[in-house]
């Protein structure tokens, strides 16, 4: 049994101890804030220094010390937090300052802007103390934040404030209460910076403003309030890179940057920052004098704060807690600073002995090592003593994991017979190193893990390795992507980990079976974050320039391809051929694939006279090395039919698609998620042929494998769904049609996100539908919306970016001429562009924009 426990004690790196240094630092640097500029402070150091708690302590003083009554602070805590959504990042920071009583109506209506066009169907980000809202979520309430109030239409109200009257068609259904209406009117030149040439930016180049337009509300309060301050405390800010890292091939963070581009604009601002590392910017030439002499370690405790915190606890003897301090110091000299976590471990020390009413000297809390990591093991090795044998013996195995789950533990206890009850897992995170997160994991404090592991010895330490890794990769294990679930993918993440750790060269070879159901269930993020840590495995195990690193970075790729993010993804690609062809040589099966998967992307990028070489080469290696009826050689085939089907040259396409769908059901069979592919390119060739009823077997066949292959809310089913929907669509069933399209566009929604291409589609489907109907006002919006989400992934000339265009034309060709005069001619730029001047769909473009003047 375990030793009975005291509960609720504090930590000492939990919990904030008077620190004198670092609060003159800030104090210093908070009452030296530039009134034209902003300023930057870090506080770094390793796990269990207490950053958080030195957050918490400054945030709280800032709001409570009437020395700090200048100051407008505002918290952004990225405990927890996903780091990959910038306008997130700035909504976070926005509703700090509201909540300290900033106003900021520019960026409120920025975001709505934005939101509108490319987000609309997903819920509108919680804005505290709003200056505008959407209508259903305010009927009654005051935008502004509660209050009965006067509100009327956005539109009506920005209409009054010049050069904002555009706006009126952008965001119809937000509300404003009529004072703020008014302030917007006299105030905020920073709203004519959402225009370009008189019209309204394009959504994503909103989106890129915000940090500024943010940047340009708090200079415009200060501007007000000149004898007032901000500042930001931003904590954790080490896991925007952890996350977002992908080795040497891919370094930009959109988070990271909007977030510099914020502190870099804004006026009369102190950052501070609390860091495991030092603040990176550091490396930017333009950012490294403003850091000059602002990053600090920091470091433990003074004798003082350590005291003050045993004090509390409480701990009456002073000898006993000069002795605790004396072993809680990172060496033996008498000034050294007494580490935080050190200190909780001879706390824990002492609160068992308190509870087994064992007497309790000084001299047991002795550390006779000198060095930090040796009295950091003596420390741990005592702790661990203190439990008894089963749990101390279960602790030193689970060190090796990063973290565990019930059934790890209980495998760990059942398979070293540790001795220790399997419902200990209930109780076991009360040790104040151990943390229980929203999944049921639980985790070992780095630092104690380390000190753990390392009292372990080398055939220990693997064999537990190797146990732990078996029992995860069975659990990660999976035979269909209808299987793949949450749990398979938190389990599969510890596999990994422990992999890494385990065989690092192995890595990339294990990582890429077990991973493939993981992408085929559409979990592209997932996967996709599997392949950057390859990446960075790779590079450091192999190399650089390794076929290891290429594996990684061509899978990659395929995986940022799969979200749509094309420029990522073509980088990954482009630097993979680069290896294999140097590597390898030009006629290696790797090389192939590189060369498939490369002009691939430049197809989608929408360059379909470039890709068509890099097809031809692939496909002439696999051909060569692998036969005519290999799943390598249908994949050529089937890309190359469809550039021809792009290009309009649909006699050329019919014959690849059919060879890819013979080889496919040869390969695979005929229910095969594969053969699903290659029935619906075939179905979008007649369907360009207007060959409809053939089209529209060959989509619900492909849709029947797809939603039992794959399931009902997977991409690939979504495509066969709008499909389906384009064949009702052209045979005038236009409310069926519509239904089609929805469905896709719910599944697109919820399993790719509102920035992708497919989701553009999706929308694009339904305001044909509109269209048709006569909806146009609804059809416009649908338009708009898979215009913006084209120009943001697919870019300015892209043929879908055309497409849209066009359909915007049209639509308008009757009401308002010289708007359709805009979008033809755009659309019909790209096409002349892309295409050339004398193709069927350039022809088409250029009789639609003569059609509106036909003298």
């Amino acid at each position: 049994m375990n030793p009975p426990r005291l509960k609720s004690l504090p930590a000492a790196n939990k919990v904030f101890v008077n620190r004198d240094g670092p609060l003159r630092v800030f104090e210093q640097a908070a009452f030296a804030i530039p009134a034209d500029n902003s300023r930057l402070l870090t506080f770094y150091g390793i796990g269990g220094q207490g950053k958080t708690a030195l957050c918490r302590e400054l945030m709280h003083r800032t709001c409570t010390d009437p020395s700090y009554q200048f100051l407008r602070r505002a918290e952004l805590d990225l405990h927890g937090r996903p780091k990959t959504d910038p306008d997130l990042l700035l909504v976070w920071i926005r509703n700090g300052f509201a909540d300290a009583g900033v106003a900021l109506p520019c960026f409120d209506l920025a975001l709505a802007i934005a939101w509108e066009a490319t987000r609309s169907e997903q819920p509108s980000p919680k804005l505290t103390k709003a200056w505008l809202g959407k209508a259903k979520e305010v009927v009654g309430e005051g935008a502004a934040g509660g209050s009965k109030v006067a509100l009327e239409n956005l539109g009506d109200a920005v209409a009054e404030i010049p050069g904002v009257g555009f706006l009126v068609k952008k965001i119809s259904g937000w509300v404003i209460d009529k004072g703020h209406a008014a302030y917007l009117h006299h105030t905020r030149e920073a709203l004519q910076e959402l225009y370009r040439d008189g019209d309204l930016r394009k959504p994503h180049e909103i989106s890129e403003l915000l940090p500024w337009i943010l940047a340009q509300d708090l200079n415009h309060y200060l501007a007000g309030h000149p004898d007032e301050r901000f500042v930001l405390f931003v904590d954790e800010y080490e896991r925007v890179f952890d996350e977002g890292s992908a080795g040497a091939i891919l370094r930009e963070n959109p988070f990271d940057r909007h977030l510099r581009t914020l502190v870099r604009e804004a006026n009369g601002l102190l950052a501070v920052f609390f860091s495991r590392e030092r603040l990176p910017w550091e490396d930017d030439p333009d950012w490294a004098p403003a850091l000059e002499g602002s990053q600090h370690l920091l470091g433990g405790l003074a004798d003082k704060d350590a005291d003050e915190f045993l004090r509390a606890i409480p701990i009456d003897d002073s000898d006993l807690r000069k002795a605790i301090i004396e072993g809680a110091r990172e060496t033996t000299a008498v000034d050294a600073p007494i580490y935080p976590l050190m200190l909780d471990l001879q706390v824990e020390h002492w609160r068992t002995l308190e509870v087994a009413r064992k007497p309790i000297e000084p001299a047991t809390f002795n550390v006779a090592a000198t060095d930090f990591t040796s009295r950091r093991r003596e420390i741990v090795a005592r702790v661990l003593r203190d439990y008894g044998q089963p749990l101390q013996s279960t602790l030193r195995r689970l060190a090796c994991a990063r973290r565990f789950d019930r059934a790890a533990f209980e495998h760990i206890v059942k398979t070293y017979h540790t001795g220790l009850p399997l419902d200990a897992f209930d109780t076991i995170d009360d040790l104040s190193f151990l943390t229980k997160a929203s999944d049921g994991y639980l985790s070992m404090h780095g630092i104690i893990s380390d000190a753990i592991r390392q009292m372990l010895d080398v055939d220990t330490r693997i064999a537990t390795l190797q146990v732990l890794f078996e029992h995860y990769n069975d659990r990660a294990t999976v035979s269909s992507p209808l299987e793949v679930t949450d749990a398979t993918i938190a389990v599969l993440f510890e596999a990994a980990d422990v992999k890494m750790r385990l065989a690092p060269r192995e890595y990339i070879d294990w990582l890429g079976p077990i991973v493939r159901p993981v992408y085929e269930a559409a979990r592209y993020s997932d996967a996709a974050t599997l392949w950057r840590q390859a990446v960075v495995t790779a590079e450091i195990s192999f190399g650089l320039d390794s076929t290891e690193t290429a594996t990684s970075l061509n899978n990659l790729g395929f995986l940022l391809q799969k979200q749509s993010d094309l420029t990522s993804a073509r980088r990954c690609y482009e630097s993979a051929l680069q290896i294999r062809e140097q590597k390898l040589g030009p006629f290696h099966l790797d090389t192939a694939e590189s060369l498939n998967n490369f002009g691939h992307i430049l197809q989608e990028m929408g360059d379909l006279v470039a890709a068509e070489p890099y097809y031809l080469r692939a496909l002439e290696i696999v051909e060569k090395i692998q036969g005519n009826n290999h799943e390598h050689t249908a994949s050529c085939v089937n890309n190359l039919g469809l550039l021809f089907l792009a290009r309009g040259d649909l006699v050329a396409a019919k014959p690849h698609f059919m060879r890819a769908l013979a080889i496919n059901e040869k390969v695979f069979g005929p229910d095969h998620s594969h053969t699903a592919l290659a029935l619906n390119n075939l179905g979008g060739l007649l369907l360009e042929l207007r060959d409809l009823s053939p089209a529209r077997l060959y989509f619900e066949r492909a849709f029947s494998i797809c939603k039992n292959t794959l399931g009902v809310d997977h991409p690939h089913t979504a495509f066969c769904l709008h499909n389906i929907g384009g064949v009702l669509l052209e045979q005038g069933e236009f409310f069926a049609s519509r239904q089609y399209f929805e469905r896709a566009l719910a599944i697109n929604l919820k399993m790719l996100g509102p920035d992708h291409h497919l989701t553009a589609s999706s929308f694009n489907g339904i305001g044909l539908t509109l269209h048709s109907l006569g909806n146009l006002a609804e059809a416009r919006i649908h338009y708009e919306r898979a215009l913006a989400i084209r120009e943001k992934v697919l870019g300015a000339d892209h043929l879908d970016t055309a497409s849209s265009l066009y359909n915007l034309g049209d639509l308008l060709a009757e009401s308002d001429r010289s708007s359709a005069k805009v979008y033809l001619e755009a659309a019909l730029a790209i096409c002349e562009k892309v295409l050339g001047p004398d193709h069927a769909r350039t022809r088409m473009f250029r009789a639609k924009l003569r059609s509106l003047d036909p003298t």
